[in-house]
Parts: structure tokens; C-alpha cells; sequence
């Protein structure tokens, strides 16, 4: 009897233990689920967002610049086609700015009157 009481405390103590270590281990493990990632990478994959630039669309050199008069700024344009048609006007262009390269890309143009 005192055989299968010692045998008994041991197997109950061995099971104790290894459920305790799988808790650990599942609790130190990512997480895959989609809710309870970390945004901190994905922060810094982030485009920035679309803003608002006024100018007047002008040449400078062999390039077509948005030339900002009120801050004294020229940006150089990701794809030139996109104003070409719009060379002497005054226009309000929505894009990304590389803040590295000076360059917006483009997403949309209109005048301004």
C-alpha cells in the first residue's frame, strides 16, 4: 500500500511540474493571432499619409518642379507626365513626400484658382 501512495505522490508531482512548464512555454511563445501582435513593426512599415502641396508648376533646369512660393521650397515630381499640362499654373497636388529625396509622388492634381 505505502508502495502505491509514494508511487501515486510521485506520478501526481511529475504531471504537476510538466503542466506547469507547458503554461510557461505557451505563454512565452508568440503570438500568431493577428489581434495580439505587436504593432511595433508594422508602425515602421507605415507609408506616410497623403498630404496637400500648393505651388506653381514650373522648369527648373530639365526637370519640372512644384516651386512653393510661400516657403520658398521646389519639390521635385515622381513622374513628370502626371503635369506636364499644367507648366506656369498655380496647382494643389495630393502626395507622399520622400523627405530623403525631396520627391512627392504624385497621387492626384487640380488647379487652384
Amino acid at each position: 500500500m505505502k508502495k502505491y501512495l509514494i508511487g501515486g505522490s510521485v506520478l501526481a508531482w511529475v504531471l504537476g511540474v510538466a503542466s506547469v512548464g507547458s503554461m510557461c512555454a505557451q505563454n512565452a511563445a508568440p503570438h500568431n493571432h493577428p489581434q495580439m501582435r505587436s504593432n511595433s513593426s508594422q508602425d515602421g512599415d507605415r507609408q506616410p499619409e497623403a498630404k496637400a502641396f500648393t505651388g506653381t508648376i514650373v522648369k527648373q533646369g530639365n526637370k519640372l518642379v512644384l516651386r512653393d512660393t510661400s516657403s520658398n521650397v521646389s519639390y521635385k515630381l515622381d513622374d513628370e507626365s502626371k503635369v506636364r499640362d499644367y507648366v506656369g499654373k498655380q496647382v494643389k497636388i495630393l502626395g507622399t513626400l520622400d523627405a530623403s529625396t525631396n520627391v512627392i509622388q504624385v497621387e492626384s492634381i487640380e488647379i487652384v484658382s
